[in-house]
């Protein structure tokens, strides 16, 4: 435990600070702002935003106003018990039901905080969901929610610190919180006070020790996700005692296009495309899943596949996911005017690629699937699209134990005065692997807990009285503190 000594040098002092700017830093930040807190953003990176700006933007929601108007009547309730059925009852009920029973107003909140509308997504529903619930920008992207909540920042007294990492926690000799030391670029480092600490650093994906460590079963994986979520908040949490739940829970995906990180939406799939091998043959029911496929890839020739489509399913999806049209077919996608001409250019087996869509069409038209798949789109027809995809890690799902006002426990009901947590850095809603994961609780996590953090720091705050409070005297004898904290 990093207790401060009584000469340390306090260089600065604030009411809250926030360690990380993705989604669930700056949710917190917005929620803990009413104009008399000090509050201040560390962010280790040149930008905001972390994986909610790599995301496709959908929260899960139930009870929205969104819903109604669709005609959809759906509760809280009924959505936390999709997610812990969805999870095997591993997710734990009272930080699924105070998230799903909240998600409603939190979708209220982002829209009158923020002023972005959030839309009703039609076109992609996972099916644990028993209902639609999805709901995302009209851009299907998670940048124009991290642009929102960035454009009031300073209006709501905030400050958000780029390319300041966080370097240590200090506690006091009872182990709570009092602080942090930064580094600013070309600075020596800083001693901050806080009164209240948010940890909003992501998950740990990409730290291939930690993810070894343990997600055994993501080794390899190539990680696809926010390079910044190296794993800072284990590290700080076992320095105050914290405790951790379900580091062992990822998720993974099976189509990542090959040379970026760009995520081909799973839409392609369900509207009716196929996937292939490098010898042109299909290889499993598509629509198990892009969690459940990845095996299955891994397991074919250079651990890759082909997504093969055709111009009505790319009009389709691009309808549907305005992204897909701006970014992936641009940058990832290529066309062929017949099966020969697309074959060429991955150099697949071009007779087996002609082979498997005529098989394909068939089994359209009437046939049985041998693979057992039962949706499909139309008959594919020319010209064909295909992309070569991979699977890859794009998060981790497990943290610090958090209470449902996400305080960080050290055990169930032992707080870690002072120290809230959300998002990756905090135990998810999902299971154990890469299983187990119901689409949109990801982001929900991260606002959620965010608002909840900073609504219940801010609340601490100002029921104590402490706002403002002066540090205590700076002895004559300075100690600007040990090396920064470090994954192994």
């Amino acid at each position: 435990m990093a207790v401060a000594p009584a000469s340390l040098r306090w260089h600065e002092q604030v009411d809250i600070g926030i360690a990380g700017a993705g989604g669930c830093g700056l949710a917190a930040a917005h929620a803990a702002a009413n104009g008399s807190l000090k509050i201040a953003v560390w962010e280790k990176s040149d930008a905001a935003g972390g994986n909610t700006a790599l995301s496709c933007g959908m929260i899960g929601a139930a009870g929205t106003a969104q819903q109604r108007a669709a005609g959809i009547f759906d509760a809280g309730e009924d959505f936390a018990r999709d997610v812990l059925r969805r999870s095997g009852g591993h997710s734990d009920s009272a930080l699924t039901w105070r998230l799903c029973e909240t998600s409603a107003a939190l979708l209220e909140w982002v829209a009158d905080r923020c002023g972005i509308a959030l839309e009703l997504v039609r076109a992609v529903c996972d099916p644990g969901h028993t209902q639609l619930r999805l709901h995302a920008p009209a851009a299907r992207s998670g940048r124009p929610l991290v642009q929102a909540l960035l454009r009031s920042l300073d209006r709501r007294g905030i400050s958000l610190r780029l390319t300041t990492p966080v370097l240590q926690l200090w506690t006091d000799a009872a182990g709570a919180v009092v602080g942090v030391q930064v580094k600013r670029p070309h600075k020596a480092p800083r001693n901050v006070r806080c009164h209240k600490l948010i940890l909003a650093t992501g998950g740990f994906g990409a730290n291939p020790a930690a993810v070894a460590q343990h997600c055994r079963a993501a080794v390899g994986l190539r990680y696809a996700g926010h390079p910044g979520s190296s794993g800072e908040a284990l590290v700080w949490g076992a320095d105050v005692g914290a405790a951790t739940r379900g580091l062992d829970a990822y998720g993974a995906h099976a189509s990542v296009a090959v040379g970026s990180n760009l995520l081909v939406p799973w839409i392609v799939i369900t509207a009716g495309a196929l996937l292939v091998n490098q010898r042109g043959e299909r290889f499993a029911d598509e629509t198990i899943g892009p969690e459940a496929m990845v095996p299955l890839v891994l397991a074919q020739p250079g651990h890759v596949a082909y997504e093969i489509f055709d111009g009505h399913i790319s009009k389709v999806v691009a309808g549907a996911d305005p992204r897909f049209a701006s970014e992936v077919v641009p940058r990832v996608v290529r066309r062929g005017d017949d099966v020969d001409g697309l074959a060429k250019q991955f150099q697949i087996d071009a007779p087996a690629l002609a082979r498997t869509v005529a098989a394909y069409n068939a089994t359209v038209a009437g046939s049985n699937d041998v693979f057992g798949r039962t949706t499909f789109g139309e008959a594919l027809s020319a010209p064909f699209y295909g992309v070569r995809v991979a699977p890859a890690l794009l998060a981790t799902r497990g943290g610090l134990l958090i209470d449902s006002s996400a305080r960080v426990l050290r055990v169930p009901g032992a707080v870690v005065a002072n120290l809230y947590a959300g998002g990756g850095a905090a135990v998810g809603l999902s299971a154990p692997g890469g299983e187990g994961y119901l689409l949109g609780s990801g982001l929900l996590c991260a606002l959620g807990w965010g608002k909840i953090a900073g609504e219940q720091a801010a609340h601490e705050i100002l029921t104590a009285g402490t706002a403002g409070a002066p540090a205590p005297p700076t002895p004559s004898t300075e100690v600007e503190g040990g090396p920064p904290g470090a994954l192994t």
